[in-house]
């Protein structure tokens, strides 16, 4: 296992990306995408994935509520 700083922002699409909602999480998990997994099971298929050069992996969904995981190993 590994563990990792997660970010988690939300966008509610009345606010927009004015009023983005910011949550800061560690976690120790064997693969980030078994957390997104976990917290939104019926829409994974609808997550992207990005691994960016930095080393973060970064999950997000854009639908009516927007929603952007960046999990970074520490």
């Amino acid at each position: 296992m590994k563990e990792y700083e997660i970010v988690a922002t939300f966008l509610n699409g009345c606010a927009g990306e004015a009023h983005p909602q910011t949550t800061f999480e560690e976690a120790e998990l064997n693969d980030p995408a078994d957390y997104i997994r976990q917290k939104h099971s019926a829409d994974f298929a609808k997550f992207t994935k990005e691994d960016l050069p930095d080393g973060r992996v970064v999950y997000t969904y854009r639908g009516t509520v927007c929603y952007i995981y960046e999990f970074t190993e520490i």
